[in-house]
């Protein structure tokens, strides 16, 4: 019974203050585009004849941004992301490729350091994990048998430069998952894209 109470009791408390947290936050959506420089870490059993060669992907998607003060912000995103490798057979040098569709969603927590100075340019590092969920591969890679794997997990970090609505990003993100044998991602990312405010109350 008392462990009733107390969940009554959290959930009335939770609905008294979410619209004071709410005022205290702004949120914030967009949209971004993303060019892709893609590699791989790591190797296959069945790619050991050959050398890999980056590659280059594109991403597009939106966001949701919560955030305080304008200094730090949770970044919660949606993306289609196509990307891939090349790999170049050492004798022969025959080249195969690899295509891959991915569903992404990273959670990026952002720190910004705002200048004095209205419309000046806001910089800003954040982090955070990512989860890809695999929709699709193609390319002639795939006639070597490789087995993908579901999902790709890894983590992000970059850095961001604001202005007013405008944003331009770098940033890196190294898989922390195996895609097929011991292959990783290893990926650069330039993204550019604009954010527009809204109120929730």
């Amino acid at each position: 019974m008392k462990s009733r109470e107390v969940t009554i009791a959290v959930i009335f408390m939770f609905f008294l203050l979410s619209p004071i947290l709410c005022s205290a936050l702004d949120f914030s959506w967009g949209l971004k585009g993303e060019l892709l420089f893609c590699g791989f870490s790591g190797g296959h059993p069945k790619l050991q004849d050959f050398t890999g060669e980056d590659s280059n992907g594109l991403a597009a998607g939106g966001f949701l941004r919560i955030s305080h003060e304008d200094i730090l912000s949770l970044q919660p995103e949606l993306l289609l992301s196509v990307k891939g490798d090349k790999f170049q057979q050492k004798t022969t040098n025959t080249q195969v490729y690899l295509t891959q569709f991915y569903l992404e969603l990273p959670v990026l927590l952002a720190v910004s350091f705002p200048l004095p100075v209205q419309g000046t340019p806001t910089p800003k590092i954040f982090a955070g994990p990512y989860l890809g969920i695999h929709l699709y591969s193609s390319g002639s890679v795939m006639d070597l048998g490789l087995d993908i794997n579901p999902v790709d997990f890894g983590v992000i970090v970059g850095y961001c430069v604001e202005v007013n609505t405008l944003f331009f990003e770098l940033s890196h993100s190294v898989g922390l998952l195996e895609v097929s044998g011991d292959l990783t991602y290893d990926t650069h990312f330039i993204a550019v894209g604009v954010k527009m405010s809204f109120s929730p109350h």
